[in-house]
């Protein structure tokens, strides 16, 4: 049976905020079904938790998520695409869902056919950590000093990632094969192992969403040389983006991570246009952003439903050529 923890929503403690709530989104007070295609206590848990409470205190809607974790997340996918098309129930999905896993593994769905992206929530991306002794060592004062340092002739760099076809394990591959850089991945069962084989010295490098990364950076221990996106984060802007090493062949290369609200195909306008315009009443909710911040994501609201497919459009290019630069295939 699928997890369902009802949302202990501090939110509703405020009078004020209540008082300021809209009408509910769902009439007769039904509560939403929230799908998170993995289990309680990652990133994706977070993000549709954090943004559930944000939901409900703007909108006085109850919101229930449901954890279905499993088959890379096509468990919870299915959950929504076989969902009544009356908006009680959205997946909180992330863009590789749409753009990358279809190219990497056999699916039961067609993201165009089957779902209804209704609003964006949250963008994202990785950091890149080397230890402050390797950097020492090999002279990795920054980003462009690994890249270069791993092109010269019997020089190789083992870089570390949560997951085979992860976001990282694809973007570490088009810097390697832009690049020249002599990168070899290695995959782990999630980015706790990798950080431990990186503490321990037996990688030299990982790529990895920033929450699991900061608490050691603060620390000493890890050195942080450079974002996946394009341009520097509003978390961490003294750190590079990508643009900055166009110079490497890396300046087109933007990995941004984002997390859409979506639905069963067959919903109308006026109940997608309903529920997003209830997002965004839910991005002025107290703390949202700081919220966001702790668990290393940035806020980020769509104008319009049109406006997630047209983005979902444009960067499907750009994970297609990660797919293909990486070989990956999941089982």
């Amino acid at each position: 049976m699928p997890a369902r923890r009802p949302l202990l929503l501090g939110f509703l403690a405020a009078p004020a905020l209540l008082r300021s709530a809209s009408a509910q989104v769902l009439p007769g007070g039904r509560p939403m079904r929230w799908v998170v295609p993995f289990p309680p206590g990652g990133a994706g848990d977070a993000i549709g938790r954090i943004w559930a409470d944000a939901f409900t205190a703007r909108n006085n809607q109850p919101v229930v998520i449901e954890n279905r974790g499993g088959a890379n997340g096509v468990l919870g996918i299915e959950a929504v695409t076989r969902a009544a098309p009356d908006g009680a129930t959205l997946g909180v999905f992330n863009i590789g869902f749409f753009t990358a896993l279809p190219l990497m593994a056999r699916v039961s769905y067609d993201p165009a056919r089957d779902l209804t992206p209704v609003a964006k929530l949250v963008t994202s991306t990785v950091l890149c950590c080397v230890t402050a002794e390797r950097a020492a060592q090999r002279g990795w004062t920054d980003f462009r000093a690994l890249i270069n340092w791993a092109k010269q002739p019997g020089r190789q760099i083992t870089k570390g990632s949560a997951s085979n076809g992860g976001p990282a394990h694809l973007l570490i591959a088009t810097i390697a094969k832009r690049s020249g850089a002599d990168i070899v991945h290695v995959p782990y069962r999630g980015g706790a192992p990798a950080l431990n084989d990186l503490l321990a010295g037996q990688i030299d490098m990982v790529f990895d969403f920033m929450p699991a990364l900061l608490p050691q950076v603060a620390a000493g221990k890890l050195v942080p040389l450079a974002v996946g996106s394009r341009a520097r984060s509003p978390l961490l802007p003294e750190v590079p983006g990508l643009g900055e090493f166009a110079d490497l062949g890396l300046g087109g290369l933007d990995l941004q991570s984002w997390n859409i609200l979506t639905g069963p195909t067959g919903m109308s306008p006026e109940m997608v246009e309903g529920i997003a315009a209830g997002v965004r009443r839910g991005a002025e909710a107290p703390g949202l952003r700081e919220r966001l911040a702790t668990a290393g994501l940035v806020l980020s609201i769509s104008d319009s439903s049109a406006a997630v497919r047209e983005a979902i459009a444009q960067d499907a290019p750009r994970w297609k050529e990660m797919v293909e630069a990486s070989g990956a295939r999941i089982e």
